[in-house]
């Protein structure tokens, strides 16, 4: 995905990026189902290594909050679907997938 950005990013005309694996925030269809099967865990935030950039923030993600008195960002896990555009994002890899390692 970040090749077909940089590379539509570089053009000097307007430009469709067709992604084929369907938005995490949208209800998947039977058929999206069968084919990609269910994403599945929620993601974390360790508030020792989180820095309070925002980066995770602006993605848009629903689930994601900042917490103005301590200055650092929340996930909540009732509406986080688990699709880790936050982790790959975040600059301080403060983000992680419950049950799984983060390092």
């Amino acid at each position: 995905m970040k090749e077909a950005l940089n590379w539509a990013f570089e053009l000097n005309e307007p430009s469709v990026i067709i992604s084929r694996y369907p938005c995490a925030l949208k209800k998947y269809s039977e058929n999206d189902l069968n084919e990609f099967g269910p994403i599945e865990g929620v993601c974390e935030v360790d508030q020792e290594k989180c820095i309070g950039c925002k980066k995770c923030v602006r993605t848009g993600c629903p689930a994601i909050h900042f917490k103005k008195e301590i200055k650092k960002s929340s996930i909540s896990k009732a509406q986080c679907v688990g699709c880790k555009l936050c982790i790959q994002v975040c600059p301080t890899k403060a983000i992680f997938k419950a049950g799984e390692q983060n390092e």
